[in-house]
C-alpha cells in the first residue's frame, strides 16, 4: 500500500514538472541573416522613458522581420544649463537653476532612413536622412498588456508602408 502512494506521489510530480515545464514563457526574437545594406534604418524613441524605448524596440523588430537592415540608435546627448535667478528674497532658494535638454546628432546617425516613434499616440514618422523630408506617419497599434500579441501586424503596417512607398523590394 505505502508502495502504491508512493508510486503515486512520484506521477503526481512528474505531471507537475510538465505542468510548469509546459507554462515557462517563451523568448522570441527574430534573425535575419541575409539583410541587404540598403536601405537601412535607424529607430529613434521620443524620450528616454522606458516605455517609449520598449515601443521603439517593438517597431525595430517589426522593420527587422520585414527584411531590412537596422542600425543602433546613437546616445543621446544631453545638455545641462546654469542660470541665475537673480536676487532671493529668501536664503533657503536656489540662486540658479539647472535645465536639461536630450537629444540625438544627426551625424551620429549612420542610416538611410530616420523612424521617430511616439508610443503615446502609437505614431511612427518616417523621413529620409539625407533631406529631411518627411515620408509617412503611421499609426502603429499596441496593448499594454502583451505587446507580442500585435507583432505581426505592427510587421505588416511597417512592411506594406514600405513596400508602397517604394522603398522595400521583395522578391
Amino acid at each position: 500500500m505505502l508502495l502504491k502512494i508512493s508510486k503515486v506521489i512520484e506521477n503526481l510530480m512528474v505531471v507537475f514538472v510538465f505542468v510548469l515545464i509546459g507554462c515557462a514563457p517563451t523568448i522570441q526574437f527574430v534573425v535575419l541573416r541575409d539583410v541587404p545594406e540598403n536601405p537601412s534604418f535607424v529607430v529613434l524613441p521620443a524620450n528616454d522613458r522606458l516605455s517609449e524605448a520598449g515601443y521603439a524596440n517593438r517597431i525595430e523588430r517589426a522593420l527587422i522581420a520585414s527584411g531590412v537592415k537596422v542600425v543602433r540608435r546613437p546616445a543621446l546627448k544631453e545638455i545641462k544649463t546654469v542660470q541665475p535667478v537673480g536676487q532671493a528674497r529668501n536664503a533657503r532658494l536656489p540662486k540658479t537653476t539647472v535645465t536639461s535638454e536630450s537629444s540625438y546628432e544627426l551625424a551620429d546617425i549612420h542610416a538611410d532612413y530616420i523612424v521617430q516613434t511616439y508610443r503615446t499616440s502609437r505614431q511612427v514618422k518616417i523621413s529620409k536622412k539625407e533631406t529631411g523630408e518627411i515620408l509617412t506617419v503611421l499609426v502603429v497599434p499596441e496593448y499594454d498588456f502583451d505587446p507580442d500579441v500585435l507583432m505581426p501586424v505592427q510587421k505588416q503596417i511597417i512592411s506594406d508602408t514600405l513596400l508602397h512607398m517604394g522603398i522595400l523590394n521583395i522578391k
